[in-house]
């Protein structure tokens, strides 16, 4: 029970390290930090609908490569920033494929038999792969826009093009209710381990986690009346207001016009004209 509480905290607390680094990231002296959060969303949206249409590995493979180059300009966690989209990439999108590659489904060539009737195709490969890649950089331009974005940026940004008032209030008091609901949860874990001062067995481990469960139900219910009070007691009316305020540069527009000339390129290649 000892080892389950201190690895809960050690969990909690890599959540608030994961929140510090992309504040951290954000405010890092790179490529995406230095454009306007608007041309970064517009910018993403765009490149992610025409990747998504390209029908060949040409331009899959340049939205791949301009996502890797963009990554490292950016000055953010390379090896965090592979891991994490490899992993959602290949986790979810390899559990969805895994059906299509077999014969009993799509028909093709031979690629590995695993029984005298039932073997992966190359077709069905070939699909997986071209699935995974388009997941993959579609994850990867969202990724890098909010980790080179501050949290209120990208809701004053998703509002500034058209995204309704309600979805972007829902985002931001839900980013606030899981902050303090982490914070709650590690004190009272934290406050458990302090109290202990031996081993405890598995019944009475199991009674504090299903007391600790309940508990957290009923205090989420007060937690999130306490946040909303306390966003209305300081002036929140349905919009944050911020100190940042958004104005276009020249570097936006250059940037702008760069991924114009990059997607027409890799619309090209990609087969999409």
């Amino acid at each position: 029970m000892g080892n389950f509480v201190e690895k809960t905290i050690n969990d909690i607390h890599l959540i608030f390290e994961d929140l510090y680094y992309t504040d951290l990231s954000a405010s890092k002296k790179g490529i995406m930090q230095a454009f306007d959060p608007r041309v970064k969303l517009i910018s993403a949206l765009i490149l992610v609908v025409f990747a998504n249409l390209c029908k060949n590995f040409y331009g899959l493979g340049m939205f791949f490569l301009y996502t890797l180059v963009l990554a490292a300009l950016s000055r953010i966690n390379y090896m965090k920033y592979i891991l994490r989209v490899s992993t959602v990439s290949i986790l979810f999108g390899g559990i969805v494929l895994i059906p299509s590659l077999f014969n009993v489904v799509s028909g093709g060539r031979p690629f590995l038999h695993l029984g005298k009737w039932l073997y992966i195709t190359d077709e069905g490969v070939i699909r997986a792969i071209f699935f995974m890649m388009r997941s993959f950089i579609s994850l990867s331009f969202i990724y890098l826009i909010t980790v080179t974005t501050r949290w209120l940026d990208l809701m004053k940004a998703l509002r500034s093009v058209g995204i309704p008032d309600v979805f972007a209030s829902v985002l931001e008091m839900t980013n606030r209710y899981i902050f303090l609901f982490l914070e709650l949860a590690s004190n009272m874990f934290l406050a458990r381990k302090s109290r202990s001062i031996k081993n405890i067995d598995g019944k009475e481990g199991r009674r504090f986690v299903a007391s600790s469960i309940g508990y957290l139900l009923i205090r989420s219910g007060d937690l999130s009346n306490d946040v909303y009070d306390a966003m209305v007691a300081r002036g929140y009316h349905g919009e944050i207001k911020t100190i940042s305020h958004f104005k276009l540069k020249k570097w936006d527009y250059l940037w702008l016009v760069f991924n114009a000339v990059f997607v027409a390129i890799a619309a090209v290649e990609g087969g999409i004209f």
